[in-house]
């Protein structure tokens, strides 16, 4: 049975090694989950195996997905004791890959919904029907991100936050 000082170390460390978690095949998943258990563990005097912690990962992100499921109304959703005490924190989604800004280009190019306000953050749903769009280098003196419609977009920011902008 899970604790409540044993499933914030469960997070804390899916958490933290997102970025290399999504870099990882399958066998080295395994690996993954078998090293988080073994620090669990250790840590509480624990028999968890790296099955039952990755069990428990997803058990949390369902328990969210279904709080969010309920809290828009839909017939799925369902509230949880898990689902209430963790949602804040997934709702950062942070077990989610991250988006690269060609991930990003590819979303625009392959929606057809208009999405305001013009300036979104890297990790936003993006949606606009514009034409296809084209990456420049960053030492070009063309847009990052640019396109053909009357209303041009481009990107701006740092690797690690990007927005979508309506060139004026």
């Amino acid at each position: 049975m899970w604790t409540d000082r044993q499933l914030p170390v469960l997070i804390n460390e899916r958490k933290n090694e997102n970025d290399n978690f999504h870099e990882l095949s399958g066998n080295m998943k395994h690996n993954f989950w078998k090293g988080l258990a073994s620090k669990i563990n250790l840590e509480f005097g624990t028999t968890y195996t790296g099955r039952q912690c990755k069990e428990k990962f997803n058990g949390l992100v369902q328990a969210y997905k279904k709080m969010q499921l309920y809290i828009e109304g839909k017939p799925k959703g369902r509230k949880s004791a898990l689902g209430t005490k963790y949602y804040e924190e997934f709702s950062e989604r942070f077990w989610e890959k991250r988006q690269t800004i060609y991930d990003i280009a590819h979303e625009i190019n392959t929606t057809s919904h208009i999405t305001t306000p013009s300036s979104l953050p890297l990790h936003s749903p993006i949606c606009s029907p514009i034409s296809p769009l084209r990456l420049h280098s960053s030492s070009s003196p063309t847009p990052l991100l640019h396109h053909s419609s009357p209303t041009p977009y481009r990107l701006r920011g740092s690797p690690s936050y990007y927005e979508i902008i309506e060139i004026e």
